[in-house]
């Protein structure tokens, strides 16, 4: 949607993303979103909002122009994923997994600084070891 959340008469209006108010142009053209602006912003709820908006994928390929987005490890599961570390302008050294979801969907998941492996990131959103992660027969 590229309209207003709320339009008053006198011409005031907000821009929503999921209860996050935003600028009306991040709704209206969200393909001109700078991510690095959007990164960056004050109040943590709109850079969250502004990532959603533009997509991991983007956030992923301007970060990687930048040097800032450097994969790590890639499992041969797609469904176990590939890790990535990130440094985020006040965030070095952050650690997100992309994963391929039961669903079809592409996941990016902000997972602990001290994975070294795809496999180790996954299995711990799960609170579990690695061995025990790859031992699994069933997917919920």
């Amino acid at each position: 949607p590229s309209e207003a959340a709320l339009q008053f008469r006198d011409t005031y209006s907000m821009h929503m993303w999921h209860g996050t108010r935003v600028p009306a142009e991040w709704i209206a053209e969200p393909a001109k979103i700078d991510v690095t602006e959007a990164l960056t912003r004050r109040n943590l709820e709109e850079r969250r909002a502004a990532a959603e908006i533009i997509g991991w994928q983007r956030v992923k390929d301007e970060m990687a122009k930048q040097g800032k987005c450097r994969g790590i490890d890639a499992d041969s599961s797609k469904y176990i994923g590939t890790l990535y570390d990130v440094d985020l302008p006040d965030s070095p050294g952050e650690k997100f997994l992309e994963v391929l979801c039961g669903t079809g969907r592409t996941f990016t998941l902000p997972v602990d600084p001290a994975s070294k492996t795809a496999l180790e990131a996954n299995a711990r959103t799960y609170r579990l070891k690695p061995n025990q992660y790859r031992k699994l027969e069933f997917r919920t």
